[in-house]
């Protein structure tokens, strides 16, 4: 038949399609987290020490961060990983705007802005905040399991999640791909903030 290369698989064709259903033609993965999807709880060490601890709010003795530890109001989670040349020009920029946020009477205090290596190590992480000079926390995802939770299938992403009030998270708004956080974003982040004050 013209193959050169013939592969059996253990379990059959059903057990291969069930085991890697993302290579079956018309068999899809999981769907992809939306806006108003709740955006799925992840803990992850803290790498930075005292510098995330305090920015974050949290124990001087923390270890770990858990979504559901933060008193703020929003967070915008940037998904990144430390090989992909849009990601590292993303996250200048991110550093950039961090400042704008944190210079904002709207957004500083409300607003945290927190990074996630998806696939890098804990030190690759640390390398690549030290590198850069990021001034945000920085966490890794070294197995892709936070990144597959929430049904994705590139890098960078970015997602605002809002606190409920209860220890989860309320997705408000997804940015798929490269973008540039520029005025007319952080106007979008501001009016988030505004529009949330005005339900309480």
């Amino acid at each position: 038949m013209g193959y050169t290369e013939v592969y059996r698989y253990p379990a059959g064709f059903h057990g291969w399609k069930e085991a890697r259903p993302e290579l079956v033609e018309g068999v899809k993965g999981p769907r992809a987290l939306a806006v108003g999807d709740a955006f799925p709880d992840c803990r992850v060490a803290v790498l930075n020490g005292d510098a995330d601890r305090k920015y974050l709010g949290l124990p001087s003795h923390a270890k770990w961060l858990a979504l559901s530890d933060l008193n703020a109001r929003f967070v915008l989670i940037q998904l990144y990983n430390t090989m992909c040349s849009d990601c590292v020009a993303e996250t200048k920029m991110m550093t950039r705007f961090f400042l704008r946020v944190e210079d904002d009477p709207v957004l500083k205090g409300q607003l945290k802005i927190i990074g996630l290596g998806v696939y890098d190590t804990n030190q690759a992480v640390v390398r690549f905040k030290k590198h850069y000079e990021v001034l945000y926390p920085l966490f890794s995802d070294r197995h892709g399991q936070i990144f597959e939770c929430l049904g994705q299938a590139q890098l960078p992403l970015a997602y605002l999640v809002r606190a409920k009030g209860d220890g989860t998270w309320i997705i408000e708004l997804v940015k798929r791909g490269y973008f540039e956080p520029d005025d007319k974003f952080l106007n979008v982040l501001k009016e988030a903030v505004i529009r949330a004050e005005g339900t309480d």
